[in-house]
């Protein structure tokens, strides 16, 4: 008898990852009539804006489509006769895109692929590395792009856009991000990680502060003026109201220091503080006080834009079309306020479901933002970061969109959202699917459904967590 030995696992392949990524890039940049089809957050902008711009030095023009959901539906609304450019979208529905009849088709993405494939297509998965944490969509874009001399800053957002700088870059990120400082192109620092270091005032900073919850300061500008005064940090400056930025670095770190004691004080989980500090990406060329120039608050404006079905504004700000950045600053606005509104929400509703917080948003929170307070509210140490975080909404057509959050710490306890989704969405006829740390799932909303729904996502998660 003969005994066959396991196959030992492969190293990531970075050189073979970046020469298929060119070949990808200048296969797609030869298509006659391309349409670029996208997903609707920071992540599908970015890169759907690098294909967009590549195919701009080469002449041509390239519209986009954003869609929220790749299916039989969604799919019906693309033109059969363009040359498609797919990006953060499609690696999950490659039987559907091998379906189309369109004349060709390339997929830009890092979701891992629903199956073996010989549709054209560039993905870290195939070259052992992972698109959680390793490559991003923008990145995998600029990858293929590069060679048209593209900067690196849009990939750079669209990674910090999909969370996948929590614990510094990685992988291919790290690879482009390396090529960027030494370009010039990103300053990077260690610094707070908080919303509204470039473009809010320092009381605005903290009042609207909610990842994590400033208790005593969170909601309350008065409030938040004392502590600044008490801390002896400057709010104006010859004649002009300061922003963090507008800080020196003295004062910078003085501010940072009272806020981490002040959240000691107040009880906040420690996790939490400790990553109130980490990363932050910085493009030395964008002009003051504009969101454009740090990656975070970018991919923030970003996914407003996606979120609140305008993602031509979105791709218009990321390649400084005339106008668009106001515009998307007035849908960031509208973005952070909704967010707002849904966490206060949380606050009230959600309730302990046993393997995870369920937040049941239907007919109050939007389909495309239930993901966005679910990370929120995850994050804002109002729960304790245990178990992840589950929110259902209805989309336009009404069917139930349920959402999920989690952290890398329980995805490194055994936590996959991507599988649970997946799995309980099948149950139904539904589809679902994502990351282990955030995923998704559409189905139909009869009770009946969604009961089922629920209790196969809790009997996954709690397997999964040993729970049980």
């Amino acid at each position: 008898m003969q005994t066959t030995l396991p196959t030992a696992p492969r190293s990531p392949d970075a050189d073979g990852f970046e020469k298929k990524a060119r070949q990808i890039g200048e296969w797609a940049l030869a298509f006659q009539d391309p349409l670029i089809v996208h997903h609707l957050d920071c992540d599908g902008l970015t890169s759907a804006a690098l294909a967009k711009k590549a195919f701009q030095l080469k002449g041509k023009n390239a519209p986009t489509l954003m869609l929220k959901k790749l299916d039989d539906a969604s799919a019906k609304s693309i033109p059969p006769d363009k040359e498609l450019v797919f990006t953060d979208l499609g690696a999950g529905q490659l039987e559907l895109v091998e379906g189309m009849s369109n004349p060709k088709k390339v997929v830009i993405d890092h979701h891992p692929p629903s199956k073996d494939s010989d549709i054209e297509r560039i993905n870290c998965h195939d070259f052992e590395f992972d698109g959680a944490v390793d490559a991003c969509s923008a990145s995998t874009a600029w990858y293929c792009f590069r060679h048209t001399g593209l900067s690196a800053q849009l990939g750079i957002v669209g990674a910090v856009g999909d969370m996948q700088d929590q614990n510094g870059f990685q992988g291919l990120n790290q690879r482009m991000f390396q090529e960027a400082v030494n370009q010039g192109q990103v300053l990077h620092t260690n610094d707070l990680k908080l919303f509204g270091k470039v473009t809010r005032s320092l009381v605005s900073f903290l009042t609207y502060c909610t990842e994590p919850v400033l208790p005593g300061l969170t909601g309350d500008d008065k409030a938040c003026a004392v502590f600044l005064k008490n801390e002896g940090v400057p709010t104006y400056r010859d004649g002009k109201t300061l922003s963090y930025y507008g800080l020196n670095v003295f004062e910078r770190k003085k501010l940072a220091s009272a806020l981490i004691q002040y959240a000691y004080a107040q009880g906040v989980e420690e996790k939490l503080i400790r990553q109130m500090v980490g990363d932050v990406y910085v493009f030395p060329f964008e002009p003051e006080g504009s969101e454009r120039k740090e990656a975070y608050e970018f991919s923030t404006l970003l996914n407003a834009c996606g979120r609140h079905d305008a993602p031509q504004i979105g791709i218009g700000a990321c390649l400084g079309q005339d106008g668009a950045l106001q515009q998307a600053q007035d849908l960031l606005k509208k973005h952070r306020l909704a967010v707002r509104q849904g966490i206060e929400f949380a606050k009230k509703n959600a309730v302990d479901a046993g393997a995870f917080y369920l937040i049941d948003g239907r007919g109050t929170i939007s389909d495309t933002i239930i993901g966005v307070v679910c990370g929120a509210y995850f994050s804002s140490g109002l729960v304790q970061r245990t178990k992840p975080v589950i929110g259902l909404s209805v989309d336009e057509q009404g069917a139930l969109k349920a959402s999920g959050r989690g952290s890398k710490d329980l995805c490194t306890q055994g936590l996959d959202l991507g599988e649970a989704m997946k799995k309980a969405a099948e149950d139904v006829q539904g589809f679902g699917g994502g990351h282990a740390v955030a995923a998704g799932a559409s189905l139909d909303a009869t009770p009946e459904n969604v009961k089922t729904f629920l209790k196969k996502i809790k009997q996954v998660v709690e397997v999964q967590l040993q729970l049980r």
